[in-house]
């Protein structure tokens, strides 16, 4: 395992197990008191809703004083089967801190990132204010470029998020949101891909963005190519804005050369139709497959994973010449025919790890108030 990822983890199980507190804010800014709130059902009167499909919390809606506020109650038992979802829940406290932290300083950043009020990593508490919004169901122009432009500015201020998925990401029809970081953790863009270090380069913001949220909800487009262009179009003037800010800010030679290569691939795949069909089908095998071995890993499949998996069949059985040069290595050495049985063989896995349907949304999201 890579040793940086090995290391936070044993920081966090051990954090865990002696009960450390994390705190952020004030008890007295809570709109009820900490043990009342510990004790909410959702007949209490002001409750306007409970969320339950949360993998790692629960999601109460309460209305106090005429104030829309949001309880996150930590589930006693993480649904997602791995250490990192074992401790989202002290991963999200940390980075609420340290964007609470960071706020005091410069009060104007991250304005599209919830707010935190409260949080107790040992009362295993998160009250903020509501946001108002869904979890984000389609794609246009607008919250593509809105989820890139948030998803980037925590990127520059040394957060990188693992999980922007649709429950995630919460759109009120004109500005998206961010709202849960329990698979986010620092790193130094001037010297980091991400948080792992120097030792995953595949993995930036949009391929975070393309393997969690745009894949699945692409796969309900008749026909994605246009909306497709116009994210690469985005994604390549993200490139160029992050190559001259980290030039000027002494990055070093890795991680400004894995830019120009992002430059060099998403120009590429804009100089023609051809050339932006074959990025589609070689960055959604990829990110199809990840979302895959995601869940796998969690052991926290859904109907999405399983729809993830008839893509990638069909993809392998009809465009295989599209996908064959760009294969790992593995994957290539087995073939067309090899690569189906091992995808087949997926299913089987997948279908054993499915969660309860209550619980079939990757993140708790809000609804509009």
């Amino acid at each position: 395992m890579n040793p940086k990822v090995a290391a936070r983890q044993a920081r966090l199980l051990q954090a865990l197990e002696n009960k450390e507190e994390i705190r952020i804010g004030r008890e007295r800014d809570c709109p009820l008191p900490l043990a009342q709130l510990l004790r909410l059902t959702g007949d209490h009167p002001d409750v306007l809703k409970v969320y339950s499909h949360g993998l790692t919390a629960e999601v109460f809606h309460l209305k106090v004083e005429d104030h829309h506020w949001c309880l996150k109650r930590r589930r006693q038992d993480s649904l997602v089967a791995n250490v990192d979802g074992k401790t989202a829940f002290l991963t999200e406290l940390e980075r609420r801190r340290e964007i609470e932290a960071l706020r005091e300083l410069h009060p104007t950043i991250l304005p599209h990132v919830v707010c935190t009020s409260f949080g107790s990593a040992r009362a295993g508490v998160l009250v903020s204010p509501w946001l108002r919004g869904t979890p984000v169901s389609e794609l246009n122009a607008r919250n593509l470029a809105q989820m890139l432009a948030v998803e980037a500015e925590l990127a520059r201020w040394g957060w990188f998020d693992w999980d922007p998925s649709p429950g995630n990401l919460l759109d009120d029809g004109q500005q998206i949101s961010v709202f849960d970081f329990g698979y986010m953790w620092p790193f130094d863009p001037r010297h980091e891909f991400n948080s792992n270090g120097l030792s995953d380069p595949e993995f930036h913001v949009p391929e975070r963005l393309e393997t969690r949220t745009l894949s699945g909800l692409w796969l309900d487009e008749a026909d994605p190519l246009p909306l497709f262009r116009h994210w690469r179009e985005l994604c390549l003037a993200w490139a160029k804005s992050e190559l001259q800010y980290l030039v000027r800010e002494g990055a070093s030679a890795a991680v400004l050369a894995r830019l120009q290569g992002l430059v060099g691939e998403w120009s590429a795949a804009l100089a023609s139709e051809e050339a932006l069909v074959a990025n589609w089908w070689r960055d959604m095998y990829r990110s199809h497959r990840l979302d895959i071995l995601d869940d796998l890993s969690g052991k926290s499949c859904g109907p999405l994973t399983l729809r993830r998996l008839d893509w990638l069949e069909r993809a392998v059985s009809d465009h295989f010449p599209a996908l064959a040069d760009n294969l790992s290595a593995d994957e290539a050495g087995l073939g067309q025919r090899g690569l189906l049985q091992r995808l087949a063989g997926l299913r089987d896995q997948i279908l054993a790890y499915q969660l309860p349907s209550s619980t079939r949304v990757a993140s708790a999201g809000h609804a509009t108030v």
